[in-house]
């Protein structure tokens, strides 16, 4: 893979994400082989990872920063599927399947990938069959996940969608803290992942603000009232403690 090299490839030992990643599910040998076999690249905000109807190479996980998957229609409106944080893999589905990306993937922000090609990729699943299995939970987890996105996208309101995109755009080190953030989310990007016109978009957060449910800055969205958001998102789930 052009300009992916073993000298930017970031360290496993020392990833403040290894919680997230599948590779903290693999024992010491099998982590030190796939720390041997990946390889590293930095990327700008919305630099392109790979295009639609291109062939996978291989697979990547998200070292620093994040990667959107997005599709884009003949007017050129996109839809963002997914958004890739620290320690989440991706490009994963089209390699298995032996078919074409059916989505774009940049950047948002600054962004370190790591990469394996997909000869040392399956060699390494051969060498240790536990990982076809942890890659099977993978995909049927996002298998649900898509399925409860249409199911949002068909039945919740305007306001508790944007509320979910919000919660699920925090920023990995404002997690557990008392005003959680967003950094480097835009409203295109909210309306994009939502489905909904920017304007609707506008209007809520401006709506979820005024509640005191968040704060918006320069460049960045605080979450003033984080329990309020988790019922927006979802009136139905169970009260948080």
């Amino acid at each position: 893979m052009n300009r992916f090299t073993k000298e930017q490839a970031p360290d496993c030992g020392a990833c403040r994400f290894k919680q997230n990643c599948f590779v903290v599910r693999l024992d010491p040998a099998t982590q030190k082989e796939w720390s041997a076999l990946k390889l590293g690249r930095k990327f700008a905000d919305d630099e392109q990872i790979y295009a639609e109807c291109g062939r996978p190479q291989g697979i990547y996980t998200v070292c620093k920063g994040r990667a959107k998957i997005f599709s884009t229609d003949s007017k050129g409106q996109q839809m963002i599927n997914w958004i890739r944080h620290p320690g989440d893999t991706f490009g994963h589905i089209a390699l298995f399947s032996e078919q074409e990306y059916i989505c774009d993937a940049r950047a948002m922000g600054d962004t370190v990938l790591s990469f394996v090609d997909a000869k040392k990729f399956e060699q390494f699943m051969d060498t240790y069959p536990k990982v076809y299995k942890i890659f099977l939970r993978k995909i049927a987890n996002e298998m649900r996940a898509m399925q409860y996105k249409v199911k949002d996208t068909a039945y919740k309101p305007a306001r508790s969608k944007v509320a979910k995109a919000l919660i699920n755009a925090i920023t990995y080190k404002s997690k557990n803290t008392p005003n959680p953030a967003i950094h480097g989310l835009k409203r295109t990007e909210i309306a994009e992942i939502t489905g909904l016109a920017l304007e609707t978009v506008v209007r809520t957060l401006a709506e979820l603000e005024k509640r005191s449910v968040i704060k918006r800055e320069v460049k960045s969205i605080k979450i003033l009232d984080y329990k309020t958001l988790v019922r927006i998102a979802d009136p139905h789930a169970k009260p948080l403690e």
